[in-house]
């Protein structure tokens, strides 16, 4: 094969992904990434993580007290 129906055959290949679909990918994923971690730390330094027990504990007692009542 010589290098001029090389480089026909190579152009001829098609690119699903191309370079706009990897530009637009990654930068997707960096947008998406960032900002969910923009968001954590803006609620660490806030303090509203809301990691503890007590809403689940809350919903769990209102579930208890309302079965009472109406058995």
């Amino acid at each position: 094969m010589t290098m001029m129906s090389m480089k026909i055959y190579l152009s001829s290949q098609l690119d699903w992904s191309g370079m706009y679909g990897g530009i637009l990918h990654y930068s997707l994923v960096i947008a998406f990434s960032g900002s969910a971690f923009l968001a954590f730390l803006y609620f660490w330094y806030k303090g509203r993580l809301d990691m503890d027990e007590e809403p689940k504990l809350t919903m769990l007692r209102d579930d208890d007290q309302e079965n009472h009542h109406h058995g």
